[in-house]
Formats: C-alpha cells, structure tokens, sequence
C-alpha cells in the first residue's frame, strides 16, 4: 500500500471537501481532516481556555450518577439548578473554530446527557415525581432556557442560498420553529410557514422565480413600477394563498414572521406573525415586505374578518420593504417567543459587507476596527446630509430614501451563527433575478448547502436541549389535555 506524504493527502481530503455530494460525505472527510490535523485530539482532550472544563464534568458525574441510581428526585434537584446554552461558557463560538467537525466532546456528552435527563424525567414515575412537578418544572426551563430561530434576510434574486439553507436544516431535522423573514427571506419563510413538513421534503431544491422582475428594459419602456409589482404579485401569489398567519400555524405549528417597514414618515417598522396580527394574509404581508421604494409601489395589508372575507387591515395605511428597517428582528422575536439564539442566513449586501471577516486571523482586531470606523462615519455622514437637507427645499422623497439608508446602515447584521454567501456570488445580474442559466441558480444553492454544513455540528449542539424541552412540555401538556377529558367523561351526570 503507497502512503501519501501528510501534505499530499491533505490536499487530496481539501480538494474532496469542497465538492462532497452530501452532508454525510462532507462530515466524513472532515473527520479525516480532523484527524490529520490533530484536532481529533484536541476535542478527545478537556483542556480549553474557552469554558471551565472541571464545572461541566462535576455536573456531568452528578447527573450520570443520579440517571444510573434512578434518583429522580435529586435528578430534577440538579436540574433545577439550571440549565442553559452557555453553561461554564461552553456555548463560545470559538469551540467550533478548531476543528472542521464538532467541538470538545466533553461538551457533546454533556449536552447528550442533559437531553437524555429530560426524557427519562419526563417518564419518572408519577409517585416519585408528580405529574404538576413535572409540568412545573418543564414550563420554568421553557421559559429560562429559550430557543433558537432561524432569521433570513433580504436580497432579491440571491434568494436561492436561503434555498440551500434551509435544505440543509431540514435535512439534519434542525430548522427551528420560529422563522423571520424580510423582502425575499420572507418569501422563503413564507414557503416554510405554509408548507408541512412532507411538502417541503425536495421542494427548495427545484424552486425557480420568474427573472422578468427587474429587467430595466421593461420598467422605462413602460416607465411605471406597475411592471415589478404585477410581475412581483403573480409569482407571490404562485406559492403562497390567502391563508392567514393564524391559519398558517394551525397548518404547520411554525412561527413564521415578516418585517415590514412603513411608508409614511413617523411610523414604526412591523413584525407579522400569527401573535400579532393573526388574521392578516401572509401573502400580502410578503407582497409589502417586497415593495423596494422606488421600484414598486407601497403595499395596503389584507386580512380575514370572522366569515372569512377579505378586507383592508389598517386602511389607508402602506407598508414597504421590510429589509430597510428591520432585516433581523432579533428584539422582537426575543420578546414574542423567548429566543436567545439566533442563526442567521445572510444574502443581503449590506450585511455580507458588515460582517466581512480578514483572511488571516492576524489581521482580524485591525480590520473590524477600521470597519467599524468606516461605518461610523458614514452613518454620521449621512445623518449630517439630512440635517443638513432639512434646511433647504428638498423633496421628501430625496430624504425618504436617505432616511432608509441610514437605517440600513444603523441594523445588526450578526447572530450567533452566521451562514453567509460568499462574495464570489455577489453579481448584480443575479441580486436582479437575471441568471443566464439553470446551473448559475445550482450554483448560490449549493453554496447554500456548502455554507450550512460546517455550522450544522455547533447548531445541533446549541439547540438540542431546547427541542427536548419543548418536546416534553408538549408531551406533558397532551397527556394533561387527554386526562382532563377522561376525567371530565368520568364525572359526566348522564355516567
């Protein structure tokens, strides 16, 4: 058997990495990778700078110990101390930079092991720990623990790396339940919202959009923006009906929600979701949250009234693209659903440019400093345009626009797992929905896919303790609905 020198299969494994066909085979030659590397050692190893080791594995020995004696009770005790994503800082984002697969797997067996306690609790007998204690104690760590959301932004016609993204979460059954979207992020989460989960198995993969929505051509021959927005409504309308965001969640049990940005002066961006505003139709909420001033014109919302029939929501009031104002409504999702972590698909190029990131580490502290100085001064330098302006004859149009770009300039772009197209994508013919053909469309959604895979790892591990928790309180709260009826049959006078 010939043995290649390190560096030879070093590049054979590299080179193979980058065109795997699949998650599973990316996962295997990384581990390669790993291994070849010596990460493999690093993670087999507790030594971190990065989160007290000795705190996890004392809390790993106290739960293992009370699951192999069957101690319920002193189970649910050190539960009770608290649980949570960042524990002894083993949440870091720099324990997933060391190896290409995984991180420490002392933190893995921990956060296994902690999944593991909730279900056997969940099935504790009931003389041991009550039904109530149990639900009691579900709805605090619920509460307390939080959940993880998926957020996309806007970006037009790059739409099909969020295609790949949400593929790969699908595949790996990691799409989060709460999902926000704005301009065309909110046409996929629109998809997803209205969609089970048997209709989504393949459908972004084969998902094309008409490219008749920005050709320049059309819009000064015509010379009317009515031209994007009848060609914008007929494809909204060719994937999304009139259901409600109400309906929606009753379809799907996601929590799907779409910015969208007023087009008066003086008002409030918007989040729409089921919570919210229930009975307005997701469709006319995405046709808003896809209204670009200037190139479309302002959107008047729909909802249902109680016979189902369409009506006005907010009559005389316009919304337009969401993305201006709020493309990743963190606070307002933290607040609605209790989220604390958030995974980022980014395809809109102010965010690609905000969280462009140095090729080598060495360089990292400069360059963010002197992003951060450049972004400063243009924000203030158009602050200072405005104010300036606000002096002088000119049109509110003119300080419309400068007024949504300083908001653009002014949003966070950053969650905690950031899933970004690459820049090589970034053609403007393309953010225009102008591909010369079907494989330039494969390609941003493979780049989708292949963008996903190396965060799978660090996005199951950070949201498998939620998903348990919110799989046993629904178990719980089920059992309680089902016992409540038996009792209720059993009491029935007729009985």
């Amino acid at each position: 058997m010939i043995k290649f020198p390190i560096s030879s299969r070093w590049s054979r494994l590299e080179s193979a990495l980058a065109t795997a066909g699949t998650y599973d085979e990316w996962r295997e030659l990384a581990g390669q990778l790993d291994e070849l590397s010596g990460a493999n050692k690093w993670k087999a190893s507790i030594d971190s700078e990065y989160f007290d080791a000795n705190q996890i594995s004392m809390r790993y020995r106290r739960m293992q110990d009370c699951l192999d004696n069957g101690d319920y009770e002193e189970l649910l005790f050190t539960l009770n101390e608290g649980i949570h994503g960042n524990m002894a800082g083993m949440g870091s984002a720099a324990l997933y930079s060391r190896a290409r697969f995984g991180t420490k797997q002392l933190i893995v067996d921990f956060v296994e092991l902690i999944a593991s306690a909730l279900r056997r609790l969940v099935d504790a007998p009931e003389a041991v720990i009550s039904k109530e204690q149990k639900r009691n104690f579900f709805r605090r760590a619920s509460h307390c623990y939080g959940r993880s959301a998926l957020s996309l932004s806007g970006g037009a016609g790059l739409i099909y790396f969020h295609h790949g993204v949400v593929d790969a979460l699908l595949a790996e059954d990691l799409l989060p339940r709460v999902i926000s979207g704005a301009s065309a992020g909110s046409w996929v989460c629109a998809q997803i919202g209205t969609l089970s989960d048997r209709e989504l198995n393949g459908y972004f993969k084969n998902k094309r959009y008409d490219g008749r929505f920005f050709k320049f051509s059309e819009l000064i021959r015509e010379r009317s923006s009515q031209v994007v927005a009848s060609a914008r409504d007929d494809m909204i309308d060719s994937f999304v009906g009139d259901m409600s965001f109400e309906e929606a969640y009753e379809h799907t049990g996601r929590h799907i929600n779409i910015s969208i940005a007023p087009h008066e002066k003086h008002q409030k961006s918007r989040l729409m979701n089921a919570m919210t505003s229930p009975n307005v139709t997701i469709r006319s909420a995405v046709k808003a949250s896809s209204s670009p001033s200037g190139l479309a014109p302002p959107v008047q919302l729909e909802a249902k009234d109680s016979r189902g029939r369409l009506k006005a929501y907010l009559p005389g009031r316009y919304w337009v693209d969401g993305s201006t104002a709020d493309d990743l409504p963190f606070k307002r999702l933290a607040r609605l659903y209790g989220v604390n972590h958030f995974i980022v698909s980014m395809i809109n190029p102010a965010g690609l440019l905000a969280n462009m990131e140095p090729g080598f580490s060495s360089q990292e502290n400069i360059f963010r400093s002197v992003k951060r100085v450049y972004f400063s001064a243009l924000k203030e330098s158009v602050r200072n345009v405005r104010r300036f302006s606000s002096k002088t004859a000119i049109t509110s149009s003119i300080d419309y626009m400068l007024s949504s770009f300083y908001q653009v300039l002014d949003q966070s772009y950053a969650g905690d797992i950031d899933i970004t197209l690459s820049l090589k994508h970034l053609r403007l013919r393309n953010l225009l929905y102008q591909y010369a053909n079907d494989g330039e469309i494969e390609a941003i959604y493979r780049g989708g896919l292949e963008a996903s895979w190396p965060k799978l790892e660090q996005i199951r591990m950070a949201s498998l303790i939620s998903k348990e928790i919110d799989n046993c309180l629904e178990r719980l709260e089920i059992d309680a609905i089902h016992q409540a009826g038996h009792d209720a049959l059993l009491h029935h006078p007729l009985l």
